[in-house]
Formats: C-alpha cells, sequence, structure tokens
C-alpha cells in the first residue's frame, strides 16, 4: 500500500476515521486522535487486512522507509501533511 495504489485513499480515509486514528476537533479546536506511538502500525496493519489483495509486509516497510513509524506518522507523513478532520 503506498501512494498510487487504487485504494490509497480509502486506505489513508480509513486510517484517519473511527476504526483509525478517529481524528476529532474539540469544542475549543483541539484536535485529538489516538496512536500508540512508537513503531505501533496496529491500526494500519488491522485496516490493510481487510482491504483485499494487499502486502501488508511490503506496506510496513514503504511506510517505515518514508516516515510511518506509527499509525499517525504515516497519515502525517506520507499524505503531504494534509490532515482533515
Amino acid at each position: 500500500m503506498e501512494p498510487g495504489h487504487p485504494r490509497w485513499l480509502e486506505f489513508l480515509t480509513r486510517l484517519e476515521g473511527p476504526e483509525g486514528c478517529n481524528f476529532k476537533e474539540g469544542g475549543g479546536g483541539e484536535i485529538t486522535w489516538r496512536c500508540n506511538g512508537g513503531r505501533d502500525k496496529s491500526l494500519a496493519v488491522a485496516i490493510m487486512k481487510k482491504i483485499k489483495g494487499i502486502d501488508v509486509e511490503r506496506s510496513i516497510h514503504y511506510f517505515e522507509k518514508n516516515g510511518g513509524y506509527c499509525d499517525c506518522e504515516i497519515l502525517f507523513n506520507l499524505d503531504g501533511g494534509k490532515k482533515t478532520i
């Protein structure tokens, strides 16, 4: 899974949403999300396993090589730094 894959945008949307990092904007404008940090990509892995035909191991290697060390960093660093709510 990497940019250019036909389901890349679906993957990012799902990782950003409730089954992934679950980005939310609070009443005071603060943004919160769920991520275990470190090198934990368990949310991304779970989503990729639901998308048929994804080479999870190869995807993890691509993410780490490009700054996606944890679930939220996949979104921040591989999505061009664009984050929407």
